[in-house]
C-alpha cells in the first residue's frame, strides 16, 4: 500500500510530561526521512505544535486543519504554509479522515480518543482501509487495547478488532512501516 498522506491524531496539552514532548519530535523527525505529507489538527500547542513546528523547522510538508472557535486555545500555527481554517469539529474531523492515507496516534486526550474511536468504527464498517497505528509510548494507550480485547472477549464486537489497528511502542518501529509505505 503506497501511503503519501499521514494523519496525526494527538494532544493538544501544554501541562503533559516533557518526555511526550520529545516522542513527538522524534516521531517528526523520522517521518521526515520520507516523502510523506502530514496532517494535523493545526495547532500550535501541546504534542501537535511539536509535531508541526519540527517538521516546518526540518521543511517537510505539512496541512493543518482547525476550526475558528479553537484557534485562541490551541493557537493558531502561523509557521504553517497550509493551514485550513474550517466552521467546526465535525468539518476538521471530516478533512483529517479524507486527506490521510493512514493514521498515527499519539498520546492525547478525548479529543484524540474521540478521533481514533471514530476512524477505527469506520474501518470496521468498512467505510476504509487504511493503516491505524497506535504509537503505545510508555503503555498510554494499554487500557484502550485491553478494552478493546474486552469488548471481544464479550462479544460487543468482532472478533477480528485488534486486526484493524497495529501497536508500536517507539518512534523507531514507525521507521520500518514507512519504509514499507514508501517503496
Amino acid at each position: 500500500m503506497k501511503i503519501k498522506s499521514l494523519t496525526i491524531y494527538c494532544s493538544a496539552s501544554q501541562k503533559i510530561d516533557k518526555k511526550f514532548f520529545k516522542l513527538a519530535k522524534e516521531t517528526a523527525r523520522i517521518i521526515s526521512n520520507y516523502k510523506i505529507r502530514v496532517i494535523y489538527g493545526g495547532g500550535n500547542v501541546g504534542l501537535m505544535g511539536e509535531i508541526a513546528n519540527t517538521l516546518v523547522d526540518l521543511d517537510r510538508e505539512i496541512i493543518g486543519i482547525i476550526p475558528k472557535f479553537i484557534i485562541n486555545k490551541e493557537k493558531l500555527n502561523l509557521k504553517i504554509k497550509n493551514l485550513k481554517v474550517v466552521n467546526n469539529m465535525t468539518k476538521r474531523k471530516n478533512e483529517l479522515f479524507k486527506m490521510g492515507d493512514a493514521f498515527l496516534i499519539l498520546p492525547g486526550g478525548t479529543g484524540t480518543l474521540e478521533e481514533v474511536t471514530e476512524v477505527l468504527s469506520w474501518k470496521i464498517l468498512k467505510l476504509h482501509n487504511k493503516p491505524i497505528i497506535f504509537l503505545n509510548f510508555d503503555n498510554y494507550w494499554t487500557p484502550l487495547i485491553k478494552q478493546f480485547d474486552k469488548i471481544i472477549k464479550n462479544k460487543f464486537g468482532n472478533k477480528n478488532l485488534q486486526n484493524q489497528y497495529q501497536v508500536i511502542k517507539k518512534p523507531k518501529e514507525l521507521e520500518n512501516i514507512i519504509k514499507l509505505w514508501t517503496k
